[in-house]
C-alpha cells in the first residue's frame, strides 16, 4: 500500500528532566527547540537525501506530537471551537500565500484544474493537486492536511482521552499497526491516505496529549525506558529485516522516539547563555509553517537555477543556494503568518 510517506503554548518547566509536569506558566525553551529541530531535520532531508535521517530523527511524529500536546494545553484553557478555529487561523493562510504564487504559475505552463482541484488549495481536506511541472509546490502538503484533520477532531479526541486515556491511545496506535502492516491491504485513494495518516499521526498526537496531562509521568521511569527500549530494538529488527523504507518499522521506531521525548522536560537554561541561538529558535518557530510549505519548492527552483546557470547542482550547492532563496521567501511572505496570529506584521518575527 502506498501512502504518504513517513517523513516523518505553554508550560513551564520543573528542574528535573522526568520531573511531573507543572502548572502551565511561560513557553517551554524545550518544545520550541524540538520543533525548531524537527523543521530543520526535514529540510536537510530534502536537500541532502541523506537516507539515515529519518532514522536518527523521526522527525514528523515529533512535530505532530508536538502539535498534539500544544492543543492539549489549548483545549484545557479555552472552549474547543475557538481552539480549532484558531489552530486553523494559524494553519491555512500560509498554505493559501503558497497558492496565490503555485497555482497562477502552473495554469501559465498548462495546467487546467478543475473547480475541485483548487478548493483543494483552499481547504486541504485531501492533497492539493497539481501539475507535473508544479509537483514541488504540492509534494509536502500531505503534512499540511493530516495536520488539519487531526485539527478537526482534536476536540472529539481529547474528550476520549480525558474519559479513557490508555485505551483512546492505545486505540488509535492498533488502528495504525494494522493499517500498516502486511494483514491490511488498504486500496490507494484519497480516503485510506486520510485514514492511515489520522491513525499513525494521530498516535503521536494523543502521545502529546499524554505529556500534557501527565499520563506518562505516572508511569515508573525504569517500566517505562524499558518499553521504550523494546519498541526501539522491537523497529529497528524489523527495520533491518524489511528495509528502511517499511512503515510499519518507521511507525513504530518514531512512537519510541516520541515517548522518550515527550517525557524529558529539560530547563534548557544554557540557551539563554547562547542568545543567537535562543533567537533563531523563536524565528524558526513563528515561520514554521511558511517554511514548511515553501522548503521543497525553493530547493527545487534552486536546482533549476544552477542548471540554468550551467553551475553543478550538488546537493551542498542546492543546499546553500536554496536556504539563501527560502530565507528570501520567508522575508517576503513571513508577514502572512504574523497576520494568522494577530501580531503585527513584520519582517523578522521577534527574537
Amino acid at each position: 500500500m502506498r501512502v504518504s510517506p513517513p517523513l516523518r503554548d505553554n508550560e513551564q518547566e520543573t528542574s528535573a528532566q522526568f520531573a511531573a509536569p507543572t502548572r502551565i506558566r511561560e513557553r517551554s525553551p524545550y518544545i520550541d527547540a524540538l520543533r525548531a529541530l524537527a523543521i530543520l531535520r526535514v529540510y536537510l532531508l530534502h536537500a541532502l537525501w541523506l537516507t539515515w535521517l529519518p532514522t536518527v530523527f523521526p522527525a514528523m511524529p515529533v512535530m505532530f506530537a508536538l502539535a498534539g500536546y500544544l492543543t492539549a494545553v489549548s483545549l484545557e484553557r479555552g472552549a474547543p471551537l475557538r481552539v480549532v478555529g484558531s489552530r486553523l487561523r494559524r494553519l491555512l493562510p500560509p498554505l493559501w500565500a503558497l497558492a496565490v504564487v503555485a497555482v497562477p504559475l502552473m495554469i501559465l505552463v498548462g495546467w487546467r484544474p478543475s473547480l475541485p482541484d483548487v478548493t483543494w488549495w483552499v481547504a486541504p481536506l485531501r492533497n492539493p493537486p497539481s501539475s507535473e511541472w508544479g509537483g514541488p509546490f504540492s509534494l509536502g502538503l500531505w503534512y499540511i492536511r493530516a495536520y488539519l484533520w487531526l485539527v478537526l477532531l482534536s476536540p472529539p479526541l481529547w474528550w476520549a482521552f480525558r474519559r479513557w486515556p490508555a485505551g483512546a491511545l492505545l486505540t488509535l496506535a492498533t488502528f495504525a499497526v494494522v493499517f500498516a502492516s502486511p494483514l491490511v491491504e488498504l486500496p490507494v485513494n484519497p480516503v485510506t491516505d486520510v485514514i492511515w495518516s489520522t491513525a499513525a499521526y494521530g498516535s503521536c498526537w494523543l502521545i502529546g496529549y499524554a505529556r500534557h496531562t501527565g499520563l506518562l509521568d505516572r508511569v515508573p521511569l525504569r517500566w517505562y525506558v524499558l518499553g521504550v527500549g523494546a519498541l526501539a530494538l522491537g523497529a529497528m529488527m524489523w527495520l533491518s529485516d524489511r528495509g528502511e523504507d517499511d512503515q510499519l518499522g518507521a511507525l513504530v521506531w518514531g512512537w519510541a522516539v516520541v515517548l522518550l521525548l515527550m517525557r524529558a522536560r529539560p530547563r534548557l537554561d544554557w540557551l539563554a547563555q547562547v542568545p543567537w541561538l535562543a533567537r533563531l529558535i523563536r524565528r524558526i518557530n513563528a515561520r514554521a509553517v511558511t517554511i514548511y510549505v515553501w522548503h521543497l519548492p525553493v530547493l527545487w527552483a534552486a536546482a533549476a537555477l544552477l542548471n540554468l546557470a550551467g553551475l553543478y547542482a550538488g546537493k551542498s550547492t542546492i543546499l546553500g543556494v536554496g536556504t539563501v532563496l527560502l530565507v528570501a521567501v520567508v522575508l517576503a511572505l513571513g508577514w502572512v503568518e504574523d497576520l494568522a496570529a494577530r501580531r503585527r506584521p513584520s519582517l523578522l518575527p521577534p527574537g
